[in-house]
């Protein structure tokens, strides 16, 4: 393997190739509207980084960077399918630690456990193992029907701790520009702020 190339390179094109991935291995109620992938591509602070093995696309991450936090949040990452089980995705998380290593840190969505799915466990351990801290909120992701209960880590780029009102910022502007199709979006972020109290 060698180093990974990343590009942070969104087109329509590129957004179309990364869409049918994103339906072929995440579930549906996780997977947003293209038009509101159109939207948030209009957002600066909303990237798609491609990452590349040469000349070999192998996998892709998108993120949303909240300024004024300083902070990262992961909406998806991939590798994708004929590279798994490669290290591709531990060092694609390694690589967006250097590109972004003026942030204090990422926030990332983690589906909980799941007897049924050992893929579940896999992926806890996968974050788990790259230092990410799983945050004692009860985390709910927004989805059109409702909200999928999650487990949210915290991946320290700079800065080893976050307070949970920092957490709580970040959830608030991550929901409210990610999941702006959702119209119940203020009514799950209650829920998880009235879960600490």
């Amino acid at each position: 393997m060698k180093k990974l190339i990343v590009k942070e390179n969104y087109s329509k094109e590129n957004l179309k190739c990364v869409y049918n991935d994103l339906y072929s291995q995440f579930e549906k109620s996780e997977v947003k509207d293209k038009e509101q992938f159109d939207i948030l591509f209009e957002n600066d602070n909303y990237k798609l980084l491609l990452c590349y093995d040469g000349k070999k696309l192998i996998g892709y991450i998108i993120v949303y960077i909240d300024i004024e936090a300083n902070l990262m949040w992961l909406d998806y990452l991939a590798v994708l399918e004929n590279y798994h089980s490669k290290g591709y995705g531990t060092q694609m998380i390694k690589t967006l630690k250097n590109w972004y290593k003026n942030l204090d840190g990422c926030m990332i969505e983690v589906e909980k456990e799941d007897d049924k799915d050992i893929n579940t466990y896999r992926r806890i351990k996968f974050y788990e193992n790259l230092g990410c801290i799983k945050l004692d909120i009860n985390y709910i992701l927004p989805t059109k029907e409702s909200g999928l209960s999650m487990h949210l880590y915290y991946l320290p780029f700079s800065k080893e701790l976050i307070q949970i009102t920092k957490a709580l910022s970040v959830i608030n502007s991550a929901h409210s520009t990610i999941h702006s199709d959702i119209t119940h979006v203020a009514e799950i972020f209650t829920k998880i702020e009235e879960s600490l109290l």
